[in-house]
C-alpha cells in the first residue's frame, strides 16, 4: 500500500498531515480482518508513520525494511526507448537519489518479497511508483507501465500469489475504505 498523506514535498522527508493521520486509521480498519502476518515499512517517515497506525489493528510489529524504500524506474541511457516520449519532461525531474536505474533496486526487491517460501499475508507500505513497479512486476508488463498506475495516498493494492505461481492482482489503489471518512 502506499502511504498516507503527507504534510510536505517528499524532498523534505514529511510526517503525516491529520487527513493522513485519518487515512491510516480507516485503512488499518479495513486490514484489521485480514490475518496480516507481517507488516514492513519503508525507511521514510511517511511511512513508517502510516505502519505504525496500522500496527495496533493489525496486532503487529512494524518492521522498517531498505527494500521498500522510495525509488522511481529510470531508464539507463541504453534502455530510454522502453519509455514514450512524452515521458522525457517527467524523467528529467527525478530526483538524482531516488533514481533507480533500469528498476534494478526495485526488481531486486520484488523478487526477494514476492519468494515463495514465507507463508501468510505481508503487508508492505511503501510508495506510489514502488507500488505501480511491483505490480508491473507481477503482471509481467513492460519497463514503464508503471507509469500508468495511478497510486492514491492510503490506497491498498493486493496481489496474490495462485497455486501455479503466478500472480493474481486482486486490486490496484483501491481506496473505498476513506469515502467512509
Amino acid at each position: 500500500m502506499r502511504h498516507a498523506e503527507a504534510d510536505g514535498h517528499d524532498g523534505e522527508d514529511p510526517a503525516l498531515c491529520p487527513r493522513g493521520v485519518r487515512q491510516a486509521g480507516l485503512l488499518g480498519e479495513r486490514l484489521a480482518r485480514t490475518g496480516a502476518t507481517r507488516l514492513l515499512h519503508g525507511p521514510r517517515r511517511r511511512a513508517r508513520r502510516t505502519a505504525e497506525l496500522l500496527a495496533p489493528h493489525l496486532g503487529l510489529s512494524p518492521e522498517e525494511s531498505a527494500l521498500l524504500e522510495d525509488r522511481t524506474p529510470f531508464p539507463s541511457p541504453a534502455r530510454r526507448d522502453d519509455y514514450p516520449p512524452h515521458r522525457e519532461d517527467f524523467l528529467r525531474r527525478v530526483p538524482l537519489e531516488e533514481r533507480d536505474e533500469d528498476g534494478a533496486a526495485l526488481a531486486a526487491a520484488w523478487d526477494h518479497l514476492s519468494a515463495p517460501g514465507e507463508a501468510g499475508t505481508l503487508v508492505a507500505v511503501t510508495h506510489a511508483f514502488v507500488v505501480g513497479s511491483f505490480v508491473a512486476r507481477a503482471l509481467g508488463a513492460p519497463p514503464a507501465a508503471w507509469m500508468q498506475l495511478p497510486i492514491a495516498n492510503a490506497s491498498l493494492t493486493a496481489l496474490r500469489r495462485r497455486p501455479t505461481g503466478e500472480w493474481s492482482i486482486l486490486g490496484v489503489s483501491d481506496v473505498g475504505h476513506l469515502l467512509r471518512g
